[in-house]
């Protein structure tokens, strides 16, 4: 038997989560679109989800997110190919994006290869893959019998760039040596930090920031780095559903105020 380790986090004032998070996200507290509260291990996984945001269009986030070169990927140490296309698709042209709904995907890491399926593609707001089999150091996992991990990527269009939520839902993550579990709150700190480079990754694929440099603007731009991100364990959602409600709708409310002001 693995043995589990649990983390259970005091609850977190409206203000102090208001100061970490410097984000909007306008949806409902429901997630209806299933980027952070439909998961199949809601209760009893140690899945989370990333949320920060981007001082780009969410049209070119996506865009480079299905490009060849996936935004926020060492190209350098990992490789990615698609493996297999869905169905009948034909070949991408030359600069197109190879993804399609049903394309199976091989990503080489240098500790070893992750393979998935495109199970979501919906322009310009969401891609979700399903993991048909992870063999590295350390393994994202489902139940025995149960449903294979997902990862979700949700945009949300803001008024001076974009909100990025990533979802992780798995039951465990495993090392393969020893069989000892890494928690996904652990997990959720090493993801949060590779996140800090995608909007220098933007730059460098020749998109300039929102705001930046134009004249008579009087918002302030959206910091180049993604503000703090949000890390919710799995079992830890229920509970916050209505903190997380409050937070939105305050957050809604200072943005209107700072589009009025524009």
């Amino acid at each position: 038997m693995w043995k589990r380790t649990v983390s259970v986090n005091p609850p977190k004032t409206l203000e102090r989560m208001q100061h970490k998070l410097q984000l909007t996200i306008p949806k409902s507290a429901d997630a209806s679109d299933g980027a952070i509260t439909s998961r199949q291990y809601i209760s009893d996984g140690d899945g989370f989800t990333l949320i920060f945001t981007l001082p780009f269009k969410c049209e070119d986030v996506y865009r480079e997110l299905i490009s060849e070169k996936q935004l926020g990927v060492d190209h350098t140490n990992i490789k990615i190919k698609v493996t297999r296309l869905a169905g009948d698709a034909p070949a991408a042209a030359s600069g197109a994006s190879p993804l399609s709904v049903g394309c199976e995907r091989e990503v080489t890491f240098p500790d070893g290869v992750i393979v998935s399926q495109l199970i979501e593609l919906t322009e310009p707001s969401k891609i979700r893959w399903r993991q048909l089999s992870s063999n590295r150091e350390t393994n994202m996992l489902g139940k025995v019998g149960g449903a294979l991990p997902e990862v979700t990527i949700a945009l949300d269009s803001l008024g001076d760039g974009t909100s990025v939520r990533m979802t992780y839902d798995f039951y465990q993550i495993v090392n393969k040596r020893d069989g000892s579990v890494l928690d996904g709150p652990q997990m959720s700190r090493l993801l949060a930090t590779a996140t800090q480079g995608w909007s220098a990754d933007m730059r460098r694929r020749g998109y300039q920031p929102l705001n930046e440099g134009t004249e008579g603007s009087t918002s302030t731009p959206r910091s180049s780095q993604p503000g703090s991100s949000v890390l919710r364990a799995a079992g830890q959602m229920k509970s916050d559903l209505d903190e997380e409600a409050a937070m939105k709708a305050a957050m809604m409310e200072r943005a209107r105020a700072a589009m009025a002001k524009q």
